[in-house]
Protein backbone atom coordinates (compact mmCIF):
# COMPACT_ATOMS: atom_id res chain seq x y z
CA UNK A 1 0.00 0.00 0.00
CA UNK A 2 1.05 3.42 -0.63
CA UNK A 3 -0.84 6.95 0.08
CA UNK A 4 -0.48 10.47 2.29
CA UNK A 5 -0.32 7.75 5.33
CA UNK A 6 3.02 6.10 4.84
CA UNK A 7 6.15 7.28 3.74
CA UNK A 8 9.39 5.14 2.96
CA UNK A 9 12.73 7.40 3.40
CA UNK A 10 15.96 5.66 3.12
CA UNK A 11 17.66 5.93 6.51
CA UNK A 12 14.46 6.08 8.23
CA UNK A 13 12.60 3.56 10.00
CA UNK A 14 9.78 2.35 7.47
CA UNK A 15 6.10 2.80 8.60
CA UNK A 16 4.19 0.22 11.02
CA UNK A 17 1.93 -2.25 9.71
CA UNK A 18 -1.47 -2.46 10.68
CA UNK A 19 -3.31 -5.65 11.58
CA UNK A 20 -5.80 -4.80 8.57
CA UNK A 21 -2.55 -4.49 5.83
CA UNK A 22 -1.32 -7.60 7.71
CA UNK A 23 -4.24 -9.25 6.63
CA UNK A 24 -4.48 -8.52 3.29
CA UNK A 25 -0.64 -9.68 3.11
CA UNK A 26 -1.38 -12.77 4.48
CA UNK A 27 -3.91 -13.34 1.52
CA UNK A 28 -1.61 -12.48 -0.98
CA UNK A 29 0.75 -14.79 0.31
CA UNK A 30 -1.48 -17.65 0.68
CA UNK A 31 -3.50 -17.08 -2.60
CA UNK A 32 -0.13 -16.64 -4.88
CA UNK A 33 0.95 -19.74 -2.93
CA UNK A 34 -2.52 -21.54 -4.09
CA UNK A 35 -2.76 -19.86 -7.36
CA UNK A 36 0.70 -21.57 -8.66
CA UNK A 37 -0.02 -24.60 -7.00
CA UNK A 38 -2.97 -25.19 -8.96
CA UNK A 39 -1.40 -24.29 -12.36
CA UNK A 40 1.12 -26.15 -12.10
CA UNK A 41 -0.39 -29.80 -11.15
CA UNK A 42 0.51 -31.03 -14.21
CA UNK A 43 3.80 -32.68 -14.03
CA UNK A 44 4.03 -32.67 -17.85
CA UNK A 45 4.70 -28.93 -18.15
CA UNK A 46 7.84 -26.91 -17.71
CA UNK A 47 6.82 -23.42 -17.25
CA UNK A 48 4.54 -20.99 -16.65
CA UNK A 49 4.45 -17.53 -17.55
CA UNK A 50 2.80 -15.29 -15.04
CA UNK A 51 3.10 -11.27 -14.43
CA UNK A 52 2.39 -10.10 -11.26
CA UNK A 53 1.56 -5.91 -10.97
CA UNK A 54 1.57 -4.22 -7.56
CA UNK A 55 -0.19 -1.08 -8.39
CA UNK A 56 0.48 0.66 -4.76
CA UNK A 57 3.65 -0.86 -4.41
CA UNK A 58 5.07 1.45 -1.39
CA UNK A 59 8.46 1.21 -0.11
CA UNK A 60 8.31 -3.02 0.18
CA UNK A 61 9.26 -2.94 4.17
CA UNK A 62 7.48 -1.99 7.43
CA UNK A 63 7.82 -1.76 10.80
CA UNK A 64 6.07 -4.50 12.95
CA UNK A 65 6.26 -4.59 16.68
CA UNK A 66 9.98 -5.44 17.24
CA UNK A 67 10.97 -6.33 13.98
CA UNK A 68 10.77 -5.72 10.33
CA UNK A 69 8.16 -7.11 7.74
CA UNK A 70 8.01 -7.45 3.87
CA UNK A 71 5.40 -5.38 2.43
CA UNK A 72 3.13 -6.83 -1.10
CA UNK A 73 6.80 -6.58 -3.91
CA UNK A 74 8.84 -8.45 -1.07
CA UNK A 75 5.92 -10.72 -0.66
CA UNK A 76 5.64 -11.31 -4.66
CA UNK A 77 9.76 -12.08 -5.00
CA UNK A 78 9.83 -14.19 -1.85
CA UNK A 79 7.40 -16.77 -2.92
CA UNK A 80 8.06 -17.09 -6.16
CA UNK A 81 11.67 -17.91 -5.49
CA UNK A 82 10.35 -20.60 -2.36
CA UNK A 83 7.85 -21.88 -5.18
CA UNK A 84 11.00 -22.18 -7.49
CA UNK A 85 13.25 -23.67 -4.95
CA UNK A 86 10.24 -26.20 -4.24
CA UNK A 87 9.97 -27.37 -7.59
CA UNK A 88 13.85 -27.38 -8.13
CA UNK A 89 13.80 -30.15 -5.12
CA UNK A 90 10.81 -32.15 -5.90
CA UNK A 91 10.53 -32.27 -10.12
CA UNK A 92 13.12 -34.56 -12.14
CA UNK A 93 12.25 -32.89 -15.23
CA UNK A 94 13.00 -29.14 -14.53
CA UNK A 95 10.72 -26.69 -14.30
CA UNK A 96 10.53 -22.57 -14.83
CA UNK A 97 8.52 -20.35 -12.81
CA UNK A 98 8.63 -17.48 -15.09
CA UNK A 99 7.61 -14.82 -13.72
CA UNK A 100 7.60 -10.88 -14.45
CA UNK A 101 7.11 -8.26 -11.58
CA UNK A 102 5.41 -4.84 -12.16
CA UNK A 103 6.09 -2.45 -9.15
CA UNK A 104 4.10 0.77 -9.99
CA UNK A 105 4.33 3.68 -7.13
CA UNK A 106 3.72 7.56 -7.33
CA UNK A 107 5.94 8.92 -4.46
CA UNK A 108 9.73 9.29 -5.69
CA UNK A 109 11.36 8.60 -1.72
CA UNK A 110 9.21 4.94 -2.06
CA UNK A 111 10.51 4.18 -5.20
CA UNK A 112 14.50 5.10 -3.65
CA UNK A 113 13.16 3.00 -0.86
CA UNK A 114 11.94 0.05 -2.74
CA UNK A 115 14.63 0.16 -5.49
CA UNK A 116 17.30 -0.08 -2.64
CA UNK A 117 15.39 -2.90 -0.62
CA UNK A 118 15.70 -5.07 -3.70
CA UNK A 119 19.15 -4.33 -4.87
CA UNK A 120 20.44 -5.32 -1.29
CA UNK A 121 18.19 -8.55 -1.02
CA UNK A 122 18.27 -11.70 -2.26
CA UNK A 123 16.30 -10.68 -5.22
CA UNK A 124 19.07 -7.96 -6.32
CA UNK A 125 19.49 -9.94 -9.79
CA UNK A 126 15.88 -9.48 -11.07
CA UNK A 127 15.89 -5.85 -10.54
CA UNK A 128 15.40 -4.10 -13.92
CA UNK A 129 15.52 -7.74 -15.97
CA UNK A 130 12.21 -9.40 -14.63
CA UNK A 131 11.73 -6.85 -11.60
CA UNK A 132 10.36 -3.61 -13.17
CA UNK A 133 9.90 -0.57 -10.56
CA UNK A 134 7.99 2.13 -12.23
CA UNK A 135 7.72 5.78 -10.79
CA UNK A 136 3.77 6.31 -11.73
CA UNK A 137 0.42 6.01 -10.82
CA UNK A 138 -1.22 2.81 -11.45
CA UNK A 139 -3.55 4.56 -14.07
CA UNK A 140 -0.96 6.20 -16.14
CA UNK A 141 0.46 2.65 -16.37
CA UNK A 142 -2.22 0.60 -16.94
CA UNK A 143 -2.35 0.27 -21.18
CA UNK A 144 1.07 0.12 -21.06
CA UNK A 145 1.46 -3.19 -18.41
CA UNK A 146 -1.42 -4.58 -20.71
CA UNK A 147 0.28 -4.51 -23.31
CA UNK A 148 3.32 -5.96 -21.77
CA UNK A 149 1.18 -8.93 -20.21
CA UNK A 150 -0.34 -9.19 -23.88
CA UNK A 151 3.42 -10.05 -25.07
CA UNK A 152 4.25 -12.66 -22.47
CA UNK A 153 2.35 -15.48 -24.67
CA UNK A 154 -1.58 -15.88 -25.61
CA UNK A 155 -2.68 -17.32 -21.58
CA UNK A 156 -2.55 -13.74 -20.36
CA UNK A 157 -2.13 -15.35 -16.43
CA UNK A 158 -1.54 -11.92 -14.20
CA UNK A 159 -2.58 -11.07 -10.60
CA UNK A 160 -3.16 -7.43 -9.62
CA UNK A 161 -2.75 -6.52 -6.43
CA UNK A 162 -4.74 -3.01 -6.15
CA UNK A 163 -4.30 -2.05 -2.33
CA UNK A 164 -5.28 1.35 -3.19
CA UNK A 165 -5.57 3.83 0.13
CA UNK A 166 -9.37 5.15 0.04
CA UNK A 167 -12.33 4.14 -2.58
CA UNK A 168 -10.89 6.34 -6.42
CA UNK A 169 -7.44 5.81 -7.11
CA UNK A 170 -8.58 2.94 -9.12
CA UNK A 171 -11.15 3.69 -11.50
CA UNK A 172 -13.17 0.83 -12.77
CA UNK A 173 -13.22 1.42 -16.39
CA UNK A 174 -8.83 0.50 -16.18
CA UNK A 175 -10.60 -2.97 -14.01
CA UNK A 176 -12.87 -3.94 -16.60
CA UNK A 177 -10.14 -3.28 -18.89
CA UNK A 178 -7.98 -5.98 -17.37
CA UNK A 179 -11.23 -8.35 -17.33
CA UNK A 180 -12.09 -8.22 -20.86
CA UNK A 181 -8.50 -7.22 -22.33
CA UNK A 182 -6.81 -10.26 -20.61
CA UNK A 183 -7.31 -13.67 -20.79
CA UNK A 184 -7.00 -15.17 -17.30
CA UNK A 185 -6.64 -11.78 -15.20
CA UNK A 186 -7.11 -11.98 -11.43
CA UNK A 187 -7.55 -8.30 -9.30
CA UNK A 188 -7.32 -8.22 -5.73
CA UNK A 189 -8.56 -4.74 -4.95
CA UNK A 190 -9.47 -2.77 -1.93
CA UNK A 191 -11.97 -0.71 -1.27
CA UNK A 192 -12.79 2.05 1.64
CA UNK A 193 -16.40 1.44 1.92
CA UNK A 194 -16.92 3.59 4.63
CA UNK A 195 -15.14 6.41 3.79
CA UNK A 196 -17.50 6.98 0.73
CA UNK A 197 -20.50 6.51 2.84
CA UNK A 198 -19.17 9.10 5.48
CA UNK A 199 -18.14 11.49 3.15
CA UNK A 200 -21.25 10.95 1.06
CA UNK A 201 -22.80 14.59 -0.20
CA UNK A 202 -24.21 15.72 -3.29
CA UNK A 203 -21.54 18.77 -3.46
CA UNK A 204 -19.36 19.08 -6.82
CA UNK A 205 -16.09 18.52 -4.85
CA UNK A 206 -17.48 15.24 -3.93
CA UNK A 207 -18.93 14.03 -7.32
CA UNK A 208 -15.80 15.07 -8.82
CA UNK A 209 -13.89 12.74 -6.39
CA UNK A 210 -16.08 9.87 -7.28
CA UNK A 211 -15.41 10.15 -11.10
CA UNK A 212 -13.19 7.29 -11.38
CA UNK A 213 -15.74 4.52 -9.83
CA UNK A 214 -18.06 5.22 -12.47
CA UNK A 215 -20.58 6.41 -9.76
CA UNK A 216 -23.23 8.97 -11.13
CA UNK A 217 -25.35 11.90 -9.46
CA UNK A 218 -28.07 9.32 -9.24
CA UNK A 219 -26.29 6.94 -7.78
CA UNK A 220 -25.23 9.35 -4.84
CA UNK A 221 -28.58 10.43 -5.03
CA UNK A 222 -30.20 7.34 -4.45
CA UNK A 223 -27.74 6.12 -1.24
CA UNK A 224 -28.59 9.78 0.42
CA UNK A 225 -32.44 8.70 0.04
CA UNK A 226 -31.13 5.67 1.84
CA UNK A 227 -29.49 7.01 4.11
CA UNK A 228 -32.49 9.88 5.03
CA UNK A 229 -35.82 7.29 5.26
CA UNK A 230 -33.88 3.59 5.67
CA UNK A 231 -33.46 2.02 9.29
CA UNK A 232 -29.76 -0.38 8.79
CA UNK A 233 -29.10 2.50 6.05
CA UNK A 234 -25.45 1.59 6.51
CA UNK A 235 -25.40 -1.88 5.08
CA UNK A 236 -28.29 -1.50 2.76
CA UNK A 237 -25.69 1.61 0.69
CA UNK A 238 -23.33 -1.03 1.15
CA UNK A 239 -24.64 -3.72 -0.84
CA UNK A 240 -26.43 -1.11 -3.07
CA UNK A 241 -22.12 -0.25 -3.68
CA UNK A 242 -21.72 -3.97 -4.25
CA UNK A 243 -23.80 -4.30 -6.64
CA UNK A 244 -22.95 -1.19 -8.88
CA UNK A 245 -19.06 -2.06 -8.58
CA UNK A 246 -19.97 -5.36 -10.19
CA UNK A 247 -22.05 -3.93 -12.78
CA UNK A 248 -19.34 -1.24 -13.63
CA UNK A 249 -16.55 -3.49 -13.36
CA UNK A 250 -18.22 -6.38 -15.31
CA UNK A 251 -16.44 -8.89 -13.21
CA UNK A 252 -18.17 -12.63 -14.18
CA UNK A 253 -16.71 -13.59 -10.89
CA UNK A 254 -16.27 -11.86 -7.28
CA UNK A 255 -15.71 -11.40 -4.08
CA UNK A 256 -16.42 -8.88 -1.51
CA UNK A 257 -15.75 -9.70 2.12
CA UNK A 258 -14.28 -6.78 4.86
CA UNK A 259 -11.20 -6.96 6.19
CA UNK A 260 -10.97 -6.65 9.82
CA UNK A 261 -9.82 -3.39 11.56
CA UNK A 262 -8.68 -3.58 15.03
CA UNK A 263 -7.26 0.03 14.71
CA UNK A 264 -10.22 1.50 13.09
CA UNK A 265 -13.92 1.22 13.26
CA UNK A 266 -14.08 2.03 9.43
CA UNK A 267 -15.04 -1.21 6.79
CA UNK A 268 -13.00 -1.65 4.05
CA UNK A 269 -13.66 -4.65 1.56
CA UNK A 270 -10.90 -6.84 -0.02
CA UNK A 271 -12.56 -7.62 -3.33
CA UNK A 272 -11.55 -10.40 -5.50
CA UNK A 273 -12.36 -9.81 -9.32
CA UNK A 274 -11.65 -12.72 -11.71
CA UNK A 275 -13.09 -14.46 -14.95
CA UNK A 276 -13.05 -18.10 -13.83
CA UNK A 277 -15.48 -19.86 -10.98
CA UNK A 278 -12.17 -21.95 -10.30
CA UNK A 279 -10.41 -18.60 -9.02
CA UNK A 280 -13.11 -17.14 -7.01
CA UNK A 281 -13.24 -21.16 -4.97
CA UNK A 282 -9.67 -20.76 -4.36
CA UNK A 283 -9.88 -16.66 -2.94
CA UNK A 284 -12.84 -18.32 -0.95
CA UNK A 285 -10.97 -20.82 0.40
CA UNK A 286 -8.57 -18.46 1.96
CA UNK A 287 -11.23 -16.64 3.21
CA UNK A 288 -11.61 -19.86 5.38
CA UNK A 289 -8.60 -20.19 6.06
CA UNK A 290 -7.27 -16.60 7.49
CA UNK A 291 -10.75 -16.77 9.04
CA UNK A 292 -9.51 -14.54 12.22
CA UNK A 293 -8.99 -11.90 9.16
CA UNK A 294 -11.89 -11.54 7.54
CA UNK A 295 -16.31 -11.25 8.07
CA UNK A 296 -19.37 -10.93 6.11
CA UNK A 297 -22.08 -9.18 7.09
CA UNK A 298 -24.66 -11.03 5.48
CA UNK A 299 -26.56 -14.55 4.87
CA UNK A 300 -24.66 -18.03 5.34
CA UNK A 301 -26.48 -19.69 2.10
CA UNK A 302 -27.84 -18.34 -1.29
CA UNK A 303 -28.42 -14.68 -1.94
CA UNK A 304 -25.67 -13.92 0.98
CA UNK A 305 -26.32 -10.09 0.61
CA UNK A 306 -29.35 -10.16 2.16
CA UNK A 307 -30.47 -7.12 1.09
CA UNK A 308 -32.14 -6.69 -2.40
CA UNK A 309 -32.06 -3.49 -3.60
CA UNK A 310 -34.62 -3.94 -6.42
CA UNK A 311 -37.39 -4.77 -3.61
CA UNK A 312 -39.71 -2.84 -1.81
CA UNK A 313 -40.76 -5.31 0.37
CA UNK A 314 -39.50 -6.43 4.05
CA UNK A 315 -35.35 -8.08 3.29
CA UNK A 316 -34.71 -11.05 5.34
CA UNK A 317 -32.78 -11.04 8.75
CA UNK A 318 -29.15 -11.22 8.19
CA UNK A 319 -26.28 -13.35 9.91
CA UNK A 320 -24.31 -10.70 10.63
CA UNK A 321 -20.99 -10.89 11.78
CA UNK A 322 -20.54 -14.29 9.74
CA UNK A 323 -16.76 -15.37 10.89
CA UNK A 324 -15.71 -17.89 8.39
CA UNK A 325 -15.43 -20.06 11.26
CA UNK A 326 -16.56 -23.42 12.67
CA UNK A 327 -19.93 -21.84 13.26
CA UNK A 328 -20.37 -20.04 9.85
CA UNK A 329 -19.68 -23.71 8.02
CA UNK A 330 -22.29 -24.75 10.11
CA UNK A 331 -24.63 -22.19 8.85
CA UNK A 332 -23.60 -22.25 5.27
CA UNK A 333 -24.32 -26.19 5.31
CA UNK A 334 -27.64 -26.14 6.75
CA UNK A 335 -28.57 -23.00 4.49
CA UNK A 336 -27.59 -24.94 1.40
CA UNK A 337 -29.02 -27.87 2.39
CA UNK A 338 -32.73 -26.54 2.60
CA UNK A 339 -31.78 -23.91 -0.83
CA UNK A 340 -30.13 -26.30 -3.28
CA UNK A 341 -32.43 -28.94 -3.69
CA UNK A 342 -35.12 -26.18 -5.01
CA UNK A 343 -32.27 -24.54 -7.37
CA UNK A 344 -31.37 -28.30 -9.13
CA UNK A 345 -35.22 -29.15 -9.31
CA UNK A 346 -35.65 -25.71 -11.39
CA UNK A 347 -32.42 -25.88 -13.40
CA UNK A 348 -32.65 -29.50 -14.36
CA UNK A 349 -36.41 -29.19 -15.13
CA UNK A 350 -35.92 -26.62 -17.56
CA UNK A 351 -32.80 -27.76 -18.93
CA UNK A 352 -34.65 -31.44 -19.44
CA UNK A 353 -31.02 -33.30 -17.34
CA UNK A 354 -28.85 -33.18 -14.77
CA UNK A 355 -26.48 -30.52 -14.25
CA UNK A 356 -22.21 -30.78 -13.59
CA UNK A 357 -21.39 -30.20 -9.78
CA UNK A 358 -19.32 -27.61 -11.77
CA UNK A 359 -21.62 -25.64 -13.63
CA UNK A 360 -23.93 -25.84 -10.18
CA UNK A 361 -21.15 -23.95 -8.50
CA UNK A 362 -20.46 -21.20 -11.34
CA UNK A 363 -24.39 -20.86 -10.95
CA UNK A 364 -24.54 -19.82 -7.03
CA UNK A 365 -20.81 -19.23 -6.35
CA UNK A 366 -21.29 -14.92 -6.39
CA UNK A 367 -24.56 -15.62 -3.96
CA UNK A 368 -22.62 -17.20 -1.01
CA UNK A 369 -19.86 -17.64 1.05
CA UNK A 370 -19.60 -21.10 0.63
CA UNK A 371 -16.83 -22.48 -1.45
CA UNK A 372 -17.42 -25.84 -3.73
CA UNK A 373 -16.09 -28.39 -1.02
CA UNK A 374 -19.14 -26.95 1.35
CA UNK A 375 -21.40 -27.30 -1.86
CA UNK A 376 -19.70 -31.22 -2.25
CA UNK A 377 -20.29 -31.77 1.01
CA UNK A 378 -24.23 -31.13 1.12
CA UNK A 379 -24.70 -32.62 -2.45
CA UNK A 380 -23.49 -35.71 -0.63
CA UNK A 381 -25.92 -35.21 2.24
CA UNK A 382 -29.00 -34.82 -0.10
CA UNK A 383 -27.72 -37.76 -1.76
CA UNK A 384 -28.08 -40.15 1.56
CA UNK A 385 -31.15 -38.24 2.55
CA UNK A 386 -32.36 -39.59 -1.15
CA UNK A 387 -32.92 -35.67 -2.42
CA UNK A 388 -30.73 -36.25 -5.29
CA UNK A 389 -29.08 -38.59 -7.14
CA UNK A 390 -25.16 -38.19 -8.36
CA UNK A 391 -23.29 -39.13 -11.53
CA UNK A 392 -20.26 -39.79 -12.93
CA UNK A 393 -19.25 -37.67 -15.90
CA UNK A 394 -20.05 -40.76 -18.09
CA UNK A 395 -23.67 -41.13 -16.14
CA UNK A 396 -22.78 -43.53 -14.11
CA UNK A 397 -24.66 -43.55 -10.57
CA UNK A 398 -22.43 -42.83 -7.56
CA UNK A 399 -23.74 -44.50 -4.70
CA UNK A 400 -21.08 -44.07 -2.30
CA UNK A 401 -18.95 -41.33 -3.62
CA UNK A 402 -18.07 -38.50 -0.68
CA UNK A 403 -15.72 -36.33 -3.12
CA UNK A 404 -17.18 -34.87 -6.06
CA UNK A 405 -15.28 -34.26 -9.02
CA UNK A 406 -16.40 -30.69 -11.00
CA UNK A 407 -17.13 -32.83 -14.10
CA UNK A 408 -19.76 -35.29 -11.90
CA UNK A 409 -23.82 -34.25 -11.95
CA UNK A 410 -26.35 -34.29 -10.29
CA UNK A 411 -30.17 -34.71 -10.65
CA UNK A 412 -33.25 -34.68 -8.88
CA UNK A 413 -34.28 -38.14 -7.65
CA UNK A 414 -37.64 -39.56 -8.70
CA UNK A 415 -38.90 -39.77 -5.17
CA UNK A 416 -37.34 -37.52 -2.84
CA UNK A 417 -37.58 -37.95 1.00
CA UNK A 418 -37.51 -34.12 2.05
CA UNK A 419 -40.50 -33.25 0.21
CA UNK A 420 -40.71 -29.59 2.02
CA UNK A 421 -37.35 -29.32 -0.33
CA UNK A 422 -39.51 -29.21 -3.59
CA UNK A 423 -41.98 -26.32 -5.09
CA UNK A 424 -45.32 -27.23 -4.65
CA UNK A 425 -46.93 -29.17 -7.39
CA UNK A 426 -48.76 -27.10 -10.33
Amino acid sequence: MSGDKYEWLIGNPPPLLEEHSRAKHAVLRAYLRRYIEVLTSNPTHDRLNLTLVDGFAGGGLYTYETGLAPGSPIIMLNEIAAMQAEFDLARRKPFHLNANFIFVEKMASSVEFLRNEIATGPHAKRLDQSAHIINSTFEEQCSTILEKVKSRGRAHRAIFFLDQYGYNTVSFFSIRRILTELEHPEIVLTFSVDALINYLSNDEAFLKGILPTGLTRDDVLHMLQIKSEQRGWRWMIQHFLYERIVALTGAPFYTCFYVKSPESHRSYWLLHLSTHPKARDEMGAQHWELHNHFVHHGRAGLRMLGYDSTRDNAQPELDFMFQFDEQANTLSQSALLAELPPLIHAICQKNGTSISVGELYRTICNQTPAISLQMSDVLVALRQENEVQLLTAEGRPMPRATKLDWKDRVQITDQPTFFSFRPPAR
